[in-house]
């Protein structure tokens, strides 16, 4: 060969290698086949191109482009690469993912639909929540409490420094210097009120026998009322209640023989002139016996 044809062959490749280079370091490979699916985003939250594509965390593609919807510049448009031997139903979602690193990703959420989505068509697009957002969200609020606690407690230790001067405070180790001789010279009763509390504490173990012993006995108790027949003698004990009621109101009312001993005059205007009669017989007998026993010593009669 010519030293211009070795020449041109060299450049070729070289040019061919760069080509294939700079691709796989923009993440496409020019050796495998790939089908395309776009979603579009409003914000992408520092996803570059060549990032990965995963399902259920494994990699299946990467994204191969990222470029503007419109002029506007209010919505970008996601190219994703996914290898050709996966097919994608046609309503999966492309979402937008990122690990604690805040590295972002696409996470193909793979529909159930039988139809697989069209080479070069869009996918509908969802963000996950960021988890670093999300525990930066979640703990702001707690910073700032804690932010406003400090400056209470800070305002609270200055008001009691400037409130303690020197003679408050020495009044304070005064107070507590009368308290410590105090306790000193009282040792004696807190012991003897603490041995009182062992003493009744032991009284209180010793009689846990007896204690547990009522107990059963209230539990048998309450057994031997909850198994007896209470309900027949309240209802019995109702029962005569209610034909006492009915007797009274007879009475009241004057029916039957003691009804009408209550409420007929009769009786006691009878018993009255029986026995104002019986007082006129027995005064008269007394004053005139012999209208009523008529004797003779002589065998005599007198009219």
């Amino acid at each position: 060969m010519k030293k211009e044809a070795k020449i041109a062959v060299v450049v070729t490749l070289i040019i061919f290698i760069f080509f294939w280079g700079y691709n796989f370091l923009k993440g496409k490979n020019l050796f495998s086949a790939l089908n395309y699916y776009y979603a579009s985003f409003e914000n992408i939250g520092g996803l570059q191109e060549s990032n990965v594509v995963t399902i259920n965390g494994f990699a299946v593609g990467i994204v191969s482009g990222i470029r503007f919807e419109s002029e506007k510049l209010d919505r970008l448009i996601v190219e994703i690469g996914v290898r050709n031997n996966f097919k994608i139903p046609e309503n999966s979602v492309v979402m937008l993912t990122s690990d604690l690193l805040g590295t972002k990703s696409i996470t193909l959420l793979i529909g159930n639909s039988e139809t697989a989505a069209v080479n070069g068509g869009f996918l509908r697009d969802s963000i996950a929540a960021d988890l670093i957002g999300t525990i930066t969200d979640s703990l702001l609020p707690i910073a700032n409490n804690a932010n406003r606690l400090i400056d209470s407690i800070d305002s609270l230790l200055q008001s009691v420094q400037n409130t303690f001067d020197d003679e408050m405070q020495r009044n304070i180790q005064n107070i507590v210097a009368s308290a410590e001789q105090m306790i000193v010279s009282e040792r004696r009763k807190i012991a003897a009120i603490l041995t009182n509390f062992e003493s009744v504490s032991g009284n209180l173990q010793k009689s846990n026998e007896d204690i547990f012993r009522l107990i059963a006995n209230l539990t048998d108790f309450s057994e031997t009322l909850a198994a007896s027949d209470v309900k027949n003698t309240v209802d019995n004990a109702n029962r005569s209640l209610t034909q006492l009621n009915t007797l009274l109101s007879g009475i009241n009312e004057g029916q039957g023989t003691l009804g009408k001993l209550t409420s007929d005059d009769s009786l006691y205007e009878h018993l009255t002139q029986a026995a104002y009669d019986l007082d006129k017989l027995l005064i008269d007998l007394r004053e005139n016996p012999h209208k009523y026993v008529q004797f003779s010593i002589f065998g005599g009669r007198n009219k």
